[in-house]
């Protein structure tokens, strides 16, 4: 099978992938961490891919009765194809994360904002940007459907329903997992997982990865870029356990249907 994990640059999944004899690969437009197999722009990806799905043939000009069709540019998805690819994304979460329920009410360290010029301008624009994001991932969801491609996207969770993606995406939650530690992370942080063209079946082989007692608080963490390393970096030990949970069995199954 390939392996594609987008918007990943830390190759977490990707090798775990490739130790169980699988190709995988990582996109981002980043390289922080020297693992980033396809530097490139996905939010372009994505919108090339989508415009292409709904509009191939993109008439430019007649020449006399005839329509000359300019085509979108090639992207990643194009060769993909059901029986052999596989898309793990790892979608931007900054405007869906729950700190956004604070951010939009005004909340600041415990105390709420003024509701003047300044701040209004701000959540203006972070709405804007927000509508921008989601548009995105609903063009995202859209390819992948149309394709038939098996994908599941990682995104956070909360505690309650009041979650952006939970409440509006257009896919409901595959499976929510409510404390990573439990499967080796180095985190409690509830996790979301949303699958298009794939059933997210659980299967317990294994675990005796419970790291509840060595977890790191997240405000114990200078900062959340990527470069410092992150706030909810996933761990190899969770990403090993994630693919005998619920992706070995399917692979198994769908290396022996094509065998047969």
């Amino acid at each position: 099978m390939n392996f594609h994990c987008l918007f990943e640059q830390s190759g977490t999944f990707k090798n775990v992938f490739k130790s169980y004899g699988h190709h995988s690969f990582d996109y981002d437009i980043l390289d922080d961490y020297g693992q980033t197999d396809f530097k490139i722009d996905l939010f372009k990806e994505i919108e090339n891919a989508y415009n292409y799905l709904i509009d191939p043939c993109d008439i430019s000009h007649f020449n006399g009765n005839v329509a000359i069709c300019k085509k979108y540019p090639k992207t990643i998805f194009d060769k993909m194809k059901p029986e052999t690819d596989f898309i793990m994304a790892f979608f931007p979460c900054t405007h869906f994360c729950d700190r956004n329920e604070l951010i939009y009410r005004l909340w600041n360290g415990g105390k709420r904002l003024p509701i003047d010029e300044k701040n209004t301008k701000k959540l203006i624009d972070r709405n804007q940007e927000r509508a921008k994001f989601f548009e995105l991932y609903l063009k995202f969801v859209f390819i992948c459907k149309k394709l038939g491609i098996p994908t599941i996207i990682e995104n956070p969770a909360s505690g309650g329903g009041r979650n952006y993606m939970e409440m509006f995406s257009p896919i409901d939650v595959a499976y929510k997992d409510k404390n990573r530690a439990l499967f080796g992370d180095n985190f409690k942080k509830p996790t979301n997982f949303f699958a298009i063209n794939f059933e997210m079946k659980e299967v317990f082989e294994m675990y005796y990865d419970d790291n509840r007692m060595n977890t790191k608080r997240i405000l114990d963490i200078e900062s959340k870029s990527i470069s410092t390393g992150g706030r909810s970096e996933i761990t190899p030990r969770y990403a090993d356990n994630f693919y005998m949970r619920f992706i070995k069995a399917w692979v198994e199954q769908t290396i022996k249907g094509e065998q047969k």
